[in-house]
């Protein structure tokens, strides 16, 4: 049997090699991206979550709070007096409040350290409001209350609710 003098063994050449390694490398990727995909979305997911969450906890700070002001003042924001949260006696009082992303606080005061709430910041507007119908010479009996969670300066969660002053009450 006749053999050529030049043939070389049988193996990978290198770029059999190099074709092989890039072939895994697209197969690395594209078995690996759902889990980042899934983990992306898990974060997003959290943060929504904690984002609802802020916001249902100051609604319900401000209803436990009286509609009426016991200075008898009906400007909405803070009297000079109420220099901080805990201060707020009434509904209007948080007209304005914010909070900024690190900054923001439990109804004790503590600073909410998740890492899900990183980058969240928390607004409050709380306006006077007559629906239809009402004789806006009266003083009124709503105020619109909305929680806005923001996530880096993008509203992420908004909570608006109809406060009603019971009269006699």
């Amino acid at each position: 049997m006749f053999r050529p003098h030049n043939e070389r063994g049988r193996g990978f050449t290198l770029i059999e090699a190099l074709m092989a390694s890039a072939v895994l490398a697209m197969a690395i990727t594209a078995i690996t991206m759902p889990f980042a995909a899934g983990a992306k979305n898990e974060q997003v997911d959290a943060r929504q979550t904690v984002a609802v969450g802020l916001a249902q906890e100051m609604t319900e700070e401000i209803l436990s709070k009286p509609f009426d002001d016991p200075n008898q003042t009906s400007t909405p924001g803070p009297e000079p007096a109420e220099t901080s949260r805990r201060r707020f006696d009434n509904v209007d009082d948080y007209d304005g409040y914010s909070e900024a992303p690190g900054g923001i606080e439990d109804v004790n005061g503590i600073v909410i350290m998740d890492g899900a709430a990183a980058g969240l910041s928390r607004h409050v507007s709380a306006e006077y409001f007559y629906v239809t119908g009402q004789d806006m010479s009266e003083e009124p009996t709503f105020i619109r209350v909305t929680v806005e969670v923001r996530h880096n300066g993008n509203p992420l969660v908004t909570v608006t609710r109809l406060v009603y002053d019971v009269p006699g009450s």
